[in-house]
């Protein structure tokens, strides 16, 4: 039933009071964080990043950042910090049910339960900074893009600068300026401000993943043996490409395995063809591979319940913070654009492939 505008200013209001303490805003939750403290139910934990031993910090400092979710309002430079309080209201339920997944080691059946996962794994997608900045280089890469087409055509061009007002002194140097437009790679564009509108982007997108994962998507509960632990980060939710998909294809939301670690035991996967088990028990070289799509995918911090230099290794290799980076071009002349980011995902561990209800045709 749709509400009335008294109702939603009402919901509004309410949101704003349970935000108006919180100055400082999580884009990875602090409750999810905690599922990797260094002791049950504690405050603290090891942070990672490259070239420094790691940390053991407070989870209230980390993933975080001042005023992340207020925006302006209105044109008199009113604030609204409504969506923390929306945030805040949905983690509290979140927290109940992914807890109860990790004490019993087992999916919930209800699907109300599902949902707020589901909710909770597409709104961490693309709540934090990786996801507007990668939104904003893709949109100043289809910018550039734009600038390429019309300067392939030199009488177009000219007359984009005429209707702009803009006049060359030479032949020689409207020319030298359409070459540098046809080489996209040769310089960069710098875009202020919009938070809001990327996080509106952001927001709009969350609700597609969330139907790919109820309805599109088998759900699995992955178990790392003893002694071998997953790991998270500050961008947590990660993809591995499945090899029976194109790779042009397997990369995104819909069609790539969808992975969050949840502890340092269990970890869910969202996989467009079910596994033959709903639990798939893993080896330790899975964990390896699923740790490694976590540091590759991090923006510049993983997290651990243990100080390890196994992990101190891992994050020097692995995390090169270019998470964000969007790139679009020909494969060859006159072939559709190909969308890339910027640091190649991982292949589907072996854990999964090979549990696949469908397997994939051998390669020869």
């Amino acid at each position: 039933m749709q509400q009335t505008p008294e109702e939603i200013s009402q919901e509004k209001l309410r949101y704003e009071k349970i935000a108006q303490n919180h100055k400082r805003h999580h884009w990875v939750p602090q409750f999810y964080l905690r599922f990797f403290a260094t002791s049950p139910g504690g405050k603290r934990i090891y942070l990672y990043q490259s070239s420094s031993k790691p940390l053991h910090v407070g989870i209230a400092d980390v993933a975080a950042s001042k005023e992340l979710y207020t925006f302006e309002e209105n044109e008199n430079g009113g604030k609204t910090r409504m969506m923390e309080g929306v945030f805040s209201e949905h983690e509290n339920i979140a927290a109940g049910v992914l807890s109860e997944v990790i004490r019993k080691e087992c999916l919930p059946e209800r699907v109300e339960d599902r949902s707020h996962i589901a909710v909770f794994v597409s709104l961490l997608k693309v709540r934090g900074p990786s996801f507007a900045e990668w939104l904003r280089n893709m949109e100043i890469e289809h910018i550039k893009l734009f600038q390429q087409s019309i300067a392939e055509n030199a009488d177009l061009l000219r007359k984009e600068f005429e209707d702009a007002g803009i006049a060359f002194s030479s032949d020689e140097e409207f020319e030298e300026t359409r070459k540098f437009m046809l080489n996209p790679e040769g310089y960069t564009v710098k875009m202020k401000g919009g938070e809001g509108y990327y996080f509106k982007q952001a927001m709009d997108l969350s609700k597609e993943f969330y139907n790919i994962l109820m309805s599109k998507k088998s759900w699995h509960l992955l178990v790392a043996p003893d002694k071998r632990h997953f790991i998270t980060s500050d961008n947590p939710v990660v993809i591995q490409e499945p090899e029976d998909c194109p790779p042009h294809l397997s990369g995104g939301i819909l069609n790539g395995t969808v992975l969050l670690t949840i502890s340092p035991r269990l970890c869910l996967a969202f996989r467009r063809i079910p596994l033959i088990n709903q639990k798939i028990f893993l080896s330790r070289e899975d964990v390896n591979n699923i740790n490694k799509s976590v540091a590759r995918a991090a923006r510049r911090h993983l997290y651990s319940h243990i100080d390890s230099k196994d992990l101190m290794a891992l994050c020097n290799e692995l995390l090169v913070g270019n998470d964000s980076k969007v790139t679009i071009k020909r494969l060859v002349r006159y072939a559709p654009y190909y969308i890339s980011t910027g640091i190649p995902q991982y292949g589907e561990t072996d854990g999964l492939r090979l549990n696949s209800a469908s397997m994939p045709l051998k390669k020869e």
